[in-house]
């Protein structure tokens, strides 16, 4: 058990959490959540912790990323302590906690900051593509200014940096939650099918799903592509199939320009998906429409906001491709489309996107911790 720290609680009000000290410890958020069960007592279990700053409890728990924000147990708190806020808040702490530069401290914590190294690092990046052309009119002006070498072996440190951070982040998590499973000789074939339950969770959002199901939700009666489930589903296959589609465009063309070449087709659905996503995500918090939409910080604003302009930027890009539109403009849009693409793969381990890594993760851990139990 790690040592209780009192002060721990005004360190996560700085990730986004609301004044949970309010909570008496009804039990009201786990009553009310189609997530928990008896091998999993959140919000009530992680409030607790938090308010004794059991900090290593926190990072070791398989439990905290099960949560997918639906806003029920915020909805029904009876001391308006904002358990929902309060989970999320401490999934942004373990993320920072799991990745070793503090990036991810200063994203989460300052919107300033935020704001600061997101613009810069787009400053940097457009210079780091304009050395892709050395013959270019402004390719010159800016190597009288820094050579090409310098930006070209920057960004080079950068893509090793964020790679170097997911790894080090994952294996960080894995031996935190290590720690928490009985590692004996029964145990041992569980492996392959905690990942294939994950798997069928990754592709189907079974487990979200059952965060709408109750007769008063707001959802229950939308259609199933209105629902959250189905709009966070877009988001993540919809960014997974155009990464997927741009490795492919470097391995069996550079770059596709075809129509109906197999690259661009994927990278068309997938633009699709995104952009219904995106747009979904921003029109639900724009109009408040639940409690778990009322409140977004900037940095998952503008998190949205880019994932919306790379979908939004890549169709119009498309479009001027099949059109042989060569005009300035066009190549403006392809500027911008590929800035932020790189920035949001560049910021992968150090924002909220990180959790697309460490859910599977901890899902794994609690399927087999599940199997074991059935044993």
């Amino acid at each position: 058990m790690s040592r209780i720290d009192p002060e721990f609680s005004s360190e996560i009000k700085k990730y986004g959490a609301k004044d949970f000290s309010a909570c008496f410890n009804c039990g009201n958020c786990t009553g009310v959540c189609g997530l928990t069960d008896k091998n999993a007592n959140f919000p009530r279990m992680f409030i607790r912790q938090g308010m004794l700053g059991q900090k290593e409890e926190i990072l070791q728990s398989k439990e905290l990323w099960l949560c997918y924000a639906c806003g029920d147990c915020s909805e029904t708190c009876p001391r308006q302590a904002g358990p929902g806020d309060y989970m999320a808040a401490m999934r942004r702490y373990a993320i920072a906690s799991y990745e070793p530069t503090g990036l991810t401290k200063l994203m989460f914590k300052s919107n300033p900051g935020f704001i600061v190294l997101t613009f810069f690092l787009a400053i940097l990046l457009g210079f780091f593509l304009f050395t892709l052309k050395p013959g270019h009119e402004v390719s010159r002006w800016l190597f009288s200014i820094l050579p090409y070498a310098v930006i070209h072996n920057m960004g080079l440190v950068i893509f090793s940096l964020t790679g170097l951070s997911v790894a080090w982040g994952v294996i960080a998590m894995t031996l935190k939650l290590s720690k928490t499973v009985d590692n004996n000789e029964k145990s041992k074939g569980n492996w392959w099918s905690s990942l294939l339950m994950v798997g069928n969770e990754i592709a189907t959002m079974n487990r979200y799903k059952t965060c709408d199901e109750d007769e008063d939700s707001f959802w229950k009666e939308k259609h199933w592509f209105q629902q959250p489930w189905f709009v966070h589903w877009s988001i993540m296959w919809g960014f997974i199939g155009l990464l997927v589609a741009t490795v492919l465009d470097f391995i069996l063309k550079d770059p596709a320009t075809q129509i109906w070449w197999p690259s661009r087709i994927l990278g068309t659905i997938a633009g699709l998906l995104l952009v219904y996503g995106t747009s979904l995500a921003i029109n639900y918090r724009l109009k408040k429409v639940t409690k778990a939409y009322s409140e977004t910080r900037l940095a998952d604003w503008i998190f949205l906001f880019f994932l919306w302009i790379a979908g939004i930027t890549g169709f119009w890009l498309e479009v001027s491709v099949a059109l042989n539109a060569n005009y300035l403009f066009n190549h403006i849009v392809l500027l911008i489309h590929t800035i932020i693409s790189m920035e949001l793969v560049l910021l992968f381990a150090f924002s909220k996107f990180a959790h697309a890594v460490y859910r599977p993760l901890a899902l794994f851990f609690y399927f087999r911790k599940g199997q074991e139990a059935k044993k």
